[in-house]
C-alpha cells in the first residue's frame, strides 16, 4: 500500500487528471493533439494470468475532438529502485495499451530523490528487439513545469515532489481558479507530506501581512457565511474526506450535528495531520 508521501502528487492527479498533460509537455517522442481531455482509467493491470497487477494512476489522454483515445498515461510513485518494478512496468504498459485500445502508453515515475531517481532511469531490457524500455522519471532536482507559466495543479503537484518553494505554493492557493475546496484538499495534502520544517515555515508564511488570509482563513470565513457551525461541520467532513481518513457514520453524524464552535475547530485542526479518524474523535 502507498504511503502518504506516495499519495500527496497520486491524490493531485486523481483530483486533476489533466497534470498528465503537464507531465509529458518536455518529453521528446511524444505528441499529442492540439486539445486533449484527460480522464482516470482503470489501474487494475492484471492479465489472464494468477497474477495480479495493480498501478497506482492511469490517466487516459483522448483527442477533444474526435473522442478517440491517443495516450494511456501510468504514473506510479516510487521512493527507490526496485528490481521488482523492473518486470512489472513493462506489464504496465501493454496491458494498459490493451485495455484502454489506445495506440500508445508511457509509463510516468515519481521518484523525489534524485539518485534513486537516477537508478529508476535505467534502461529496462525486454529481450525483444527494440523493445526496451525507458522509464520517464521525474524528481525534485528537475520538476515539471515553465517557470511562471504553470497550473497552480502542477505548482501545488511539484510541491509535493520537494521542487517547488513555499512562497511558490501559497500562491499557486490563491489562484482565483482554486476553487475553496480544492484549497482545502492541496493545503490538506501539503502539510501531510511536508516535512515538520516545512510545514512550520509554510504555517509561519500564512501569519504574514502578505499571506494573513490564508487556506484555513478562508475556509473559517466560508463556514461564517454559510453559518457559524455548519459551515465549519462541512469543513471538518470535507477535510476528512480529503485526506481518506473513512469516518463512520457515527463520527459523520457527530460532526454534522454539532454545534460547539470550539469543538469543530479542534476536530479540524486535527484532520489537518491526524493519521486515523479515531486520533481526530480521540475525545
Amino acid at each position: 500500500m502507498p504511503s502518504m508521501t506516495h499519495e500527496g502528487p497520486l491524490d493531485l492527479v486523481r483530483q486533476h487528471p489533466e497534470i498528465a498533460v503537464d507531465l509529458l509537455q518536455d518529453i521528446p517522442g511524444i505528441r499529442l493533439p492540439r486539445q486533449v481531455t484527460a480522464s482516470l482509467a482503470p489501474t487494475d493491470m492484471s492479465a489472464v494470468v494468477p497474477v495480479q497487477y495493480l498501478a497506482d494512476v492511469v490517466v487516459l489522454l483522448s483527442d477533444a475532438a474526435t473522442g478517440s483515445p491517443v495516450l494511456a498515461v501510468i504514473i506510479e510513485p516510487q521512493l527507490r529502485d526496485s528490481k521488482t518494478k523492473r518486470y512489472s512496468w513493462p506489464v504496465y504498459l501493454t496491458t494498459a495499451r490493451s485495455i484502454a485500445g489506445c495506440p500508445a502508453a508511457v509509463l510516468v515515475v515519481l521518484c523525489p530523490d534524485p539518485a534513486e531517481a537516477a537508478k529508476c532511469r535505467r534502461l529496462i531490457r525486454t529481450g525483444h528487439p527494440g523493445f526496451d524500455l525507458a522509464p520517464i522519471v521525474i524528481d525534485s532536482g528537475a520538476p515539471p513545469g515553465r517557470d511562471g507559466a504553470d497550473s497552480p495543479w502542477l505548482t501545488a503537484f511539484t510541491a509535493t515532489m520537494g521542487g517547488t518553494g513555499a512562497r511558490q505554493f501559497l500562491d499557486a492557493l490563491a489562484n482565483p481558479e482554486v476553487s475553496e475546496a480544492d484549497r482545502r484538499r492541496m493545503t490538506a495534502i501539503i502539510m501531510t507530506v511536508a516535512s515538520d520544517a516545512a510545514r512550520h515555515l509554510l504555517e509561519a508564511m500564512m501569519t504574514t501581512t502578505e499571506y494573513q488570509k490564508t487556506i484555513l482563513d478562508r475556509i473559517h470565513d466560508e463556514g461564517k457565511a454559510e453559518g457559524e457551525a455548519k459551515g465549519k461541520a462541512e469543513a471538518v467532513l470535507k477535510i476528512l474526506d480529503a485526506r481518506h481518513l473513512a469516518p463512520t457514520a457515527e463520527q459523520r453524524r457527530q460532526v454534522a450535528s454539532c454545534t460547539d464552535s470550539a469543538q469543530l475547530d479542534l476536530w479540524f485542526d486535527r484532520a489537518i495531520t491526524a493519521g486515523t479518524a479515531a486520533e481526530v474523535f480521540a475525545d
